[in-house]
């Protein structure tokens, strides 16, 4: 089949929901065309999304070698590599996401994330601060900021993160509570 063709049948698979089809068709994409960067993203984030991270990331590396100044790629490259548990590549990535769009709010939400699995907490909070700034409902961002506040001890502001949350996620709030330890008698 010609590449092209075989391009938009892989694309049609995947609309339909139709993964396992849609891999093999986008592996035999990369094989007919190895220059087609958004076969090999889309491939990458199959295999990511099937936890598939040795199969993945090179994927991933070769969609980044054709595209690198491309921030959601950036961004997903360092996310499969975030759940594979390679933190240093993963901020690295993030950071060039960020680079080249200082408004992707996910990106800063995940190189918080990664900071504050290798302990860096308060690189951390500024990060969390940053995102929710970006999105500011994004509860997420408000229960890892909550979280990086709580270790580092400062509980005025774990309250008042809390309470930012609370007005619009309910159910995020109250995890926040329950995990932090906050004293909330309007919640009872």
């Amino acid at each position: 089949m010609r590449e092209p063709l075989l391009h938009l049948w892989a694309q049609t698979l995947l609309f339909f929901g139709l993964s396992a089809p849609a891999l093999r068709a986008f592996q035999q994409v990369v094989r007919e065309n190895p220059a087609r960067e958004e076969a090999w993203s889309t491939l990458a984030y199959l295999h990511a999304q099937k936890g598939e991270f040795s199969e993945a990331i090179p994927a991933f590396e070769r969609a980044l070698a054709l595209k690198p100044n491309d921030a959601s790629l950036c961004f997903n490259a360092a996310f499969a590599m975030q759940r594979a548990g390679d933190h240093a590549r993963a901020m690295e990535l993030m950071q060039r996401a960020i680079t080249l769009d200082p408004k992707l709010d996910r990106a800063w939400y995940g190189l918080g994330i990664s900071l504050a699995h290798v302990g860096r907490h308060e690189e951390a909070v500024a990060k969390f601060r940053e995102a929710a700034r970006l999105q500011p409902f994004n509860p997420y961002a408000g229960y890892h900021l909550g979280a990086v506040l709580a270790k580092l001890g400062r509980r005025e502001e774990l309250r008042a993160e809390y309470e930012r949350v609370k007005e619009f996620d309910p159910k995020i709030s109250a995890l926040m509570r329950r995990e932090f330890g906050i004293d909330d008698p309007d919640a009872r």
